[in-house]
Order: structure tokens, then C-alpha cells, then sequence
């Protein structure tokens, strides 16, 4: 019952972010405004911590099983996409690193110089199930070869069904859909971590902002210069702008500025199983230590996707990427405006 009543607090506040995206004409998803009422009603003591702890610390460890079906629908965008793969590939993977890497390295940057400062401081479940498998076995892989990413197998796993059985995405997803709709109340739920490290957040208020800021900067500033290198038309440069925020935002973005939305939600999915995958690695590379850099440069260059491998990591890595999705995805709708300009 306990577990009822939580999930119950926890839709209620997904219905109102969906009534204030519904109601508020502005490209912000009903997840976003989900997860900033949760907090304000954490902070300010109207919803108790343990109210919803065990039923958002579930949804969050599950996170990653609610991006397959989207990932899936990849299949569904390889018309478009064919057509400009290598330079949507180049761009991807290299603005992704620049981003994870700015982000990260100019928080680091800030919080050093704080502390200098301081020290003198088918059934129709169908799709649902073969999700499910296709997460058991990445989970099982991922324990028996450490380099294998969950996300990444389930989904190539999936689409090896659905292929071998040549069976349409649109009937895989009229179960795995089910799975798609725990994301709105998953990503609300991150508003748990966040509140859980609020203190963190009060401290390092500055390195925030900067650091998401030179993150979104290097992201668009990364996709101006390689579009032009590739000779992209102005149709292609705005539909990659808005690559490294999360679907909802993105796609009201890339429609807003005249792009495709269809390459828009491949190439944003794309970059956040891919910086699923790569951040340990561009973490290392670029000596990003501090945990507070870590969650926003995840965050900022691989929004929620990213956000589910900032949690493996650490609580505060995954609280700042959190927090990352939503202020990142708010610059990016104001910066990409300025830049659509610019080519």
C-alpha cells in the first residue's frame, strides 16, 4: 500500500506538469515542470522525502529500460538519415566529447578557483517484454564484460528481433509505448537526487550556471563550425542544434527553427546513448575529478540518457546531471535561436 500511495503523489505531480505543458505555450516538456514542482514541494516540506523514496529510487534504477523504444525507433528515421550519416556522425561523437569535456573542465575550473578563494575556501505487451529482456541482458552482459553498456545492447537486441521477425516498429511500440510513458514520471522522480544533494547545489551555485552555460556554448559553437567544414544547408544545421537536449525540448526547438524533426529525434537519442557509453571514458581522458563537473558535463551533453550513467557513478554526479537536463535545455532553447542565425 505503501508503494501505492507513493506512485500516487508521484502521477499527480506528472498530470500537473503535463496540464502546465499543455497549458503554457512554451517548448518546455511536462517532465521538466514535473520535476521543479517536486522539488519546491521537497524543499518546502508539503511532500516528505520518504513519501516518495523507494517508489522514485525504483523508477530511477529502471530509467534506462524506458529509452529503448525511442532508441528502436531509429528504424524508423533511416530514410532520412542515410542521406547525411557521416556527417551526423562526425558531428555527433565530436561535439558530444566537446561538450561533456567544456562542461566538465570549466565547472572544474570555477570550483578550483573557489577553493583557492577559500583556502586564503502481443499480447500488446509485446514490445514491453522484449524490452525487458533485451535490459536483463545487457544488465547480465554488462557483469560478465564491464565495457558493455546496458542501453546499448538492449536496443541493438531489439531491433535484431524485430528484424529477424520482421516485425513493423509501429507494432513493437504499441506495447513497448507502456514503457515509454514511466519516462515522464522517471524523470520527475530525479528531482529526488537533486533534492538529496540541494546543499550541494546551494554551494556550488555559480559553477553551475557557468559550467552548463559553456557547455550549451561549446555544443552550438562545436555544430556551427562542422557544419560548415561539411557544407551542410541551413535546413541541416538547425536540425542538429538542439542534439544534446532532452526529446521533448529538442523537437520543439528543431520544428520552431524549420528543422527536421525526424533527424532531430535520431541524432538526440543518438547522442545520449552515446554519451551513456563514453563518458567514463572522456571523464578520465580530460582529468575531470570533481563530482559536481562530472553530473553537469553528462548532463549537458547527453541530457536524461546520459543522466541514467551519471547515477551509476554517484549521487552527486547524478543530482547535478539532473539538474543539468532542464537548465541546459532552457539555455539551449534561447541560445539556438541566436545561432540559427549565424549560418
Amino acid at each position: 500500500m505503501k508503494y501505492i500511495y507513493q506512485l500516487f503523489i508521484i502521477l499527480v505531480v506528472t498530470f500537473v506538469g503535463e496540464l502546465l505543458h499543455y497549458f503554457i505555450p512554451i517548448p518546455v516538456p511536462a517532465s521538466i515542470y514535473g520535476l521543479i514542482i517536486m522539488l519546491i514541494l521537497l524543499c518546502t516540506k508539503v511532500v516528505k522525502l520518504e513519501h516518495v523514496e523507494r517508489t522514485s529510487d525504483f523508477l530511477i534504477e529502471i530509467m534506462p529500460l524506458m529509452f529503448i523504444p525511442g532508441g528502436v525507433g531509429l528504424v524508423t528515421a533511416w530514410g532520412d538519415l542515410k542521406d547525411m550519416m557521416l556527417p551526423v556522425v562526425v558531428i555527433t561523437i565530436i561535439s558530444t566529447i566537446v561538450v561533456m569535456a567544456v562542461t566538465g573542465k570549466a565547472t572544474e575550473l570555477i570550483m578550483k578557483t573557489k577553493k583557492m578563494n577559500n583556502i586564503m575556501t502481443d499480447s500488446i505487451f509485446f514490445g514491453a517484454v522484449i524490452s525487458v529482456v533485451g535490459y536483463l541482458i545487457g544488465i547480465f552482459l554488462r557483469k560478465k564484460i564491464s565495457v558493455l553498456n546496458p542501453l546499448l545492447v538492449s536496443i541493438i537486441f531489439v531491433i535484431a528481433v524485430i528484424k529477424i521477425f520482421h516485425i513493423d516498429y509501429e507494432t513493437y511500440n504499441s506495447g513497448a509505448k507502456y514503457i515509454s510513458y514511466l519516462l515522464t514520471p522517471a524523470t520527475v522522480c530525479l528531482a529526488i537526487p537533486l533534492y538529496r544533494q540541494i546543499s550541494v547545489l546551494k554551494e556550488h551555485a555559480k559553477e553551475v550556471f557557468i559550467g552548463i552555460l559553456a557547455g550549451v556554448l561549446a555544443s552550438m559553437g562545436s555544430i556551427l563550425l562542422m557544419s560548415y567544414l561539411f557544407g551542410l544547408t541551413h535546413e541541416q544545421y538547425v536540425t542538429l542544434l538542439p542534439k544534446s537536449i532532452t526529446t521533448a525540448i529538442g523537437m520543439g526547438v528543431s520544428e520552431e527553427l524549420g528543422g527536421i524533426q525526424t533527424i532531430t529525434v535520431a541524432v538526440i537519442i543518438i547522442t545520449g546513448v552515446l554519451g551513456n557509453i563514453i563518458a567514463e571514458a572522456v571523464l578520465k581522458i580530460f582529468r575531470i575529478k570533481e563530482p559536481v563537473a562530472k553530473g553537469l558535463a553528462i548532463g549537458t551533453a547527453s541530457h536524461a540518457i546520459g543522466t541514467t550513467k551519471a547515477l551509476e557513478i554517484g549521487e552527486i554526479e547524478g543530482a547535478m546531471s539532473s539538474l543539468s537536463v532542464a537548465v541546459a535545455g532552457l539555455m539551449t532553447v534561447i541560445s539556438a535561436s541566436i545561432f540559427a542565425n549565424m549560418m
